[in-house]
């Protein structure tokens, strides 16, 4: 890249120096010391030039080296800079040594005309020399740009270090450098040739020469032109192309921004919205795993305040009645094996009627109603007294399993009932239904901070 680099400031020095003969007349033995002085700046130029460039990638080089799936930062910064530095100090070296040629041949020969030429062909040299060393070292250095975005695509391209040019600067630079210089040396063309041409009767040979040069130079600026299109709609094309085939499924796909221009910065804000999208259906799944649907809606869209507020709930926690005399002579696996039929019950029927789990203790659970997901407060109150499970009835597997597995449902079943037994349990059961009844008709639900 460094070697097509100066390929093209070799090219730049022409034109210079094209520019040079065009517009000023040497003395004698003059033309020859002029590109001897020439030459030897722009060698001198090169060597100041590489040991630049060797500045510029000293982070980049050794993960060039030895290519790895972690990118440094500072690497990263100096791939994405390094075209417009490296340009920009071309141009600069460039200048340098257009004005060092103009001071030597003015102490040379005493020309100030000539020096002036002079630095005016280092000028035009530089303004081309600075364009095309940036686009040719932007298009030679995507590949490299692609391959370290793509290990980590979150990278950024704004910022430190960064050197950011819009696509309007782009263009600018472009269209204003190239035709500057073809207009300059059209016009110095149509100057210095005019006299002569009318002098010698051949005008058409003149016009001919100013066209192909005004030609040469639209040519140009077209060409560089296409080249910074090319390097907008590919990205952009990239984009549409990842943002039409998304799916939910695909959300851990990224774009690849590989400038620090409007498209490298729609990339990059891509990026951050489907990395938000991911994160916020990651939470989504975690928060499903341990509260309802309702309650992770609630907190995803912000619901809860964090100082606190003053909501009309109901609590109700439930537990096992005579749940330790009956588990102390049980093996360990049928107790699992009863709390985890009991637990599976209760939460199911409090979920479905928008209770949150608080907790579990032991053979207890707790449930609030109304909060964080709000009820009317009649049917929180009425929620919690009755309890959940009078809302829905058992399913027949779930009978058959509580009557298996409950040893003392067993000892009911084969325990012989005296006479007036019967009569006796359905009383109780029948004065603790009626209280259930009392307390969800009028059962008060009380004011809680959460």
């Amino acid at each position: 890249m460094f070697a097509g680099a100066i390929a093209i400031g070799s090219t730049a020095a022409a034109v210079g120096a094209y520019y040079v003969t065009l517009a000023a007349e040497f003395p004698s033995d003059a033309l020859p010391d002029f590109f001897v002085i020439l030459a030897a700046l722009v060698v001198t130029s090169i060597a100041v030039v590489y040991l630049r460039h060797r500045r510029l990638v000293d982070r980049l080089e050794p993960w060039l080296r030895r290519p790895s799936d972690s990118v440094d930062l500072d690497a990263w910064r100096q791939a994405l800079s390094w075209p417009a530095r490296l340009s920009i100090f071309i141009g600069l070296s460039a200048v340098a040594v257009g004005l060092s040629a103009a001071a030597i041949m003015l102490v040379v020969t005493g020309d100030a005309w000539l020096g002036l030429h002079i630095a005016v062909g280092g000028l035009l040299a530089a303004v081309l020399d600075a364009i095309f060393a940036w686009l040719y070292t932007d298009a030679a250095t995507r590949p490299l740009r692609r391959a370290l975005i793509a290990r980590s695509p979150m990278l950024p391209v704004t910022g430190p270090g960064i050197v950011r040019l819009g696509l309007g600067a782009k263009m600018a630079i472009v269209i204003v450098g190239v035709q500057l210089a073809g207009a300059v040396i059209s016009g110095t063309l149509a100057y210095r040739g005019a006299s002569a041409a009318v002098a010698a009767h051949e005008p058409t040979a003149l016009a001919l020469h100013i066209l192909v040069v005004t030609a040469i130079g639209l040519l140009v600026s077209l060409s560089g032109c296409l080249l910074v299109t090319r390097h907008t709609t590919d990205p952009l094309r990239e984009l549409t192309d990842l943002v039409g085939t998304l799916t939910p499924d695909q959300l851990s796909r990224r774009a690849l921004p590989i400038g620090g221009d409007e498209v490298g910065q729609l990339s990059a804000a891509v990026n951050g919205m489907l990395g938000g999208l991911e994160e916020r259906d990651f939470i989504k799944d975690a928060f499903t795993r341990y509260v309802t649907r309702q309650v992770r809606d609630v907190v995803l869209q912000g619901g809860l305040e964090l100082g606190g507020e003053l909501v009309t709930a109901t609590i109700l926690m439930a537990d096992i009645r005579g749940f330790t005399p009956l588990v102390e002579h049980m093996p360990p696996k049928q107790v699992v094996r009863i709390l985890n039929r009991y637990f599976t019950e209760m939460v199911e029927e409090c979920m479905e009627h928008g209770g949150l789990i608080d907790k579990f203790i032991g053979d207890a659970i707790l449930v609030v109603f109304g909060a964080p997901v709000r009820l009317a407060p009649e049917l929180s109150a009425r929620c919690g007294p009755r309890g959940p499970g009078h809302a829905a009835p058992a399913r027949p597997a779930q009978r058959r399993a509580r009557g298996r597995g409950h040893p003392a449902a067993a000892d009911r079943r084969r325990r012989p009932h005296r006479r007036g037994d019967r009569g006796q349990h359905r009383r109780a059961a029948a004065a603790r239904l009626h209280a259930h009844r009392r307390l969800g008709e009028h059962g008060h639900a009380h004011r809680i901070g959460v």
